[in-house]
């Protein structure tokens, strides 16, 4: 889902630190490093996921004035998937026993024998299969450590603050209305335990 194109839901984060001295080379390394690479031929893996530009999905060779302009840090999280579809992978399988029955002269197979054709047959469709593209941007304020991610998906989130603290290092911490206005009171210079001592007041007076 993307922040520059159209309505999307976000989550909001904290970043937890501030990066210090020249760390911009050591970003651009991380996020080559976890860059989006795809299904490879070999690949029996039903999911892959990493860096793209925000402006371009296809575009994993970074520079910094692709993802940096300070003091805002801007990519995507994109997420490959691929499955067989329950129905055809049966369907598979059957074919797949009534030749190996067909050929060694079987009546039945064993159990073992069949697990080992669902295992091979679920490996030869997922390879086929056509995997699922979705992308979700990420803008992080380095200066004030908030984030904006383009999904509300525990999932997703989850495995995006998994790449964020593997490629720079920091934790993320979800923002509430309340930890958000401790965090303003903070700035001011103002204890957040104030925040206990607000009651709601009724605005008709009764």
């Amino acid at each position: 889902m993307g922040l520059l194109r159209g309505a999307a839901g976000f989550s909001r984060y904290f970043v937890n630190g501030i990066p210090q001295g020249d760390y911009l080379e050591e970003f651009t390394q991380n996020i080559e490093r976890y860059s989006f690479k795809g299904f490879d031929e070999f690949s029996e893996e039903g999911r892959t996921t990493g860096w793209v530009s925000i402006m371009n999905i296809f575009d994993t060779v970074f520079d910094q004035k692709q993802f940096y302009m300070y003091p805002y840090l801007a990519l995507s999280f994109r997420v490959d998937s691929r499955s067989v579809p329950p129905n055809a992978l049966r369907q598979h399988c059957l074919e797949a026993e009534y030749k190996i029955k067909a050929m060694e002269h079987l009546e039945y197979l064993s159990k073992e024998k069949r697990r080992e054709i669902k295992e091979l047959t679920q490996s030869q469709l997922l390879k086929r299969a056509i995997p699922r593209t979705n992308t979700y941007d990420m803008v992080w304020n380095i200066e004030a450590s908030i984030l904006t991610f383009a999904s509300t998906n525990n999932k997703i989130c989850d495995e995006f603050a998994e790449i964020f603290f593997k490629t720079f290092g920091l934790r993320l911490s979800p923002v509430f209305p309340y930890s958000l206005a401790g965090f303003n009171l903070s700035k001011e210079g103002i204890d957040a335990a104030e925040l206990d001592t607000i009651r709601p007041i009724n605005i008709d007076g009764e």
